[in-house]
């Protein structure tokens, strides 16, 4: 079993090293992209707290005292590192829109389980070394609002996800979750783990240890994801898809006017599928509308109202039957120099797709 005092040093140093990667090593081309920087600092201070809990853990050994002095220190920095740490993410998955009134719910929450916590340990006369009865009703508290304040997080996390999944699905010639598939990863585990919290916590043994180990490891994984999605070409991309959402109020007037345009859009459909255009690679909905000449939003909700729903399933459909075609007529060529001529980005990909649209395999076929 690992020593108490050996998980508590790993921690603290972990978390430190992850906090001055994001405060420090950002490569300057990231520094001004705002989303990023404020959501780099929350993480930064959420890392930095739990390291610090782990030192005082360490440093005062509540662990050894007993389960509710431990509880009390775990929740009354975990709390707010949580806060932090999933507020970050939901900073970029919105590019930095988080109106105040969702930062004073969670703020007013994480205050409320702090002052529950400090009042109590300071009121109620026994000393912080020995057990007491107040302090641990007190932290079944702190832990039922931690899971409220996570929950609260979770939802909106789970909301501007789909959203990013909306934008993202309808933008690209194929599918790109995996783009910020991590968020994903990270406010599920979160929210698993919080259930947990009111209980797990005054456990002893191999459950606290499993579960801190899982805790520590979800942070990590958050962490290190919003680092890496934050300095690379994906969060770029990203927002480039999600930039369209922002446009959704629309008047009626515009919209009756881009209605009546829909049968010009089919002329300068056929148009784009004669010169070919499918079948470059990565295409883009901005790029296919610059092509065609028309705006952007007006090709997305022509899109939405025709029988392939987005630009993946249009482009798509046009290159599996051009994959079909070149099979039959050019017997000679190789699946790569097929897949690359009709547009799919691998072999792989168009191996999976091709199976998945006819039923069967490009070389069966």
């Amino acid at each position: 079993m690992i020593a108490i005092g050996e998980m508590q040093i790993s921690g603290m140093l972990t978390m430190m090293i992850l906090s001055v990667m994001l405060m420090a090593c950002v490569p300057h081309r990231t520094i001004h992209r705002s989303s990023f920087t404020r959501a780099r600092w929350l993480m930064a201070a959420g890392t930095g707290l739990i390291a610090v809990q782990f030192l005082l853990q360490y440093i005062f050994g509540f662990r050894q005292m007993g389960v509710t002095q431990a509880v009390c220190c775990n929740l009354l920095f975990f709390t707010p590192a949580s806060l932090l740490c999933g507020m970050a993410i939901l900073y970029v998955q919105r590019q930095g829109h988080v109106v105040r009134r969702e930062w004073l719910t969670v703020s007013g929450i994480c205050a409320l389980s702090v002052i529950i916590l400090i009042g109590t340990a300071l009121l109620d006369g026994v000393p912080l070394s020995e057990e007491s009865t107040l302090l641990r009703m007190a932290e079944y508290a702190g832990g039922m609002l931690y899971l409220l304040m996570q929950s609260y997080i979770f939802k909106h996390q789970f909301f501007a996800y789909k959203r990013l999944e909306q934008a993202v699905d309808e933008y690209f010639d194929r599918s790109r979750r995996d783009l910020f598939g991590w968020m994903g990863w990270s406010m599920k585990t979160m929210a698993v783990l919080a259930f947990f919290v009111p209980v797990v916590i005054f456990m002893e043994g191999a459950p606290l240890v499993l579960f801190s180990i899982a805790y520590f490891f979800a942070i990590a994984y958050s962490t290190i994801s919003l680092y890496s999605y934050g300095i690379s070409e994906d969060i770029t991309r990203v927002e480039e898809a999600d930039a369209i959402e922002e446009c959704r109020t629309e008047n009626v007037a515009s919209e009756q006017s881009s209605s009546a345009t829909f049968s010009v859009l089919n002329s300068k459909l056929d148009s784009w599928i004669a010169a070919g255009h499918y079948r470059e690679h990565n295409l883009t909905l901005r790029i296919v509308a610059r092509q065609m000449d028309i705006p952007q939003r007006q090709l997305q909700e022509w899109l939405r109202q025709s029988e392939y729903g987005k630009l993946a399933v249009l482009v798509t459909t046009l290159r599996i039957e051009e994959a079909k075609r070149i099979l039959k007529q050019h017997s000679d060529w190789s699946l790569e120099t097929v897949a690359n001529y009709c547009g799919f980005s691998s072999r792989e990909y168009f191996h999976r797709t091709f199976r998945q649209i006819t039923g069967t395999t490009p070389a069966n076929f």
